[in-house]
């Protein structure tokens, strides 16, 4: 099988990377829309995961720093958090940094379960190996069923 980025552009693997780089917007959503486009299915996963796991490192290098501040400024108050940061950081206390980097782009985005993690006392490291491998899990599988579906489509 032959890997080509000639499907569409330069510009349509830029907007794949920006579009999978956005937080909220997961490999999940980014690969099958880029594929019924027209673009092939490897390089749209290898595009699609490189653009959110590089915003997820930019976010766990963020997040590492700001949570360092938050918890030396006050470190005895109740934090309010959102639905999805309780659920992530459920997830990650019940199912450890694996499970939520496999989670993440089905139940709070990996954004969230990136910082979740870091709360939770994983370090910097750890949470990007396995978010990494949850992206690249996540890529294969979903450009695999699109892949199938828009086969069986046509």
């Amino acid at each position: 099988m032959e890997v080509t980025f000639d499907g569409g552009g330069w510009w349509a693997y830029l907007l794949v990377f920006v579009a999978a780089a956005t937080p909220v917007i997961e490999v999940f959503f980014v690969i099958p829309a880029a594929m019924l486009a027209g673009l092939p299915a490897v390089p749209v996963a290898l595009v699609a995961v490189a653009g959110n796991l590089a915003t997820v490192v930019l976010v766990a290098l963020a997040g590492e720093r700001m949570l360092g501040w938050w918890r030396r400024r006050r470190p005895s108050r109740d934090r309010a958090a959102s639905s999805r940061s309780e659920r992530s950081r459920a997830i990650v206390e019940r199912w450890g940094v694996p499970g939520a980097a496999l989670l993440a782009p089905i139940t709070t985005g990996t954004h969230v379960a990136t910082l979740a993690a870091l709360a939770t006392g994983s370090g910097i490291r750890r949470t990007l190996r396995w978010m990494g491998f949850g992206l690249v899990v996540w890529a294969v599988v979903v450009a695999i069923a699109s892949a199938f579906g828009l086969d069986l489509l046509a």
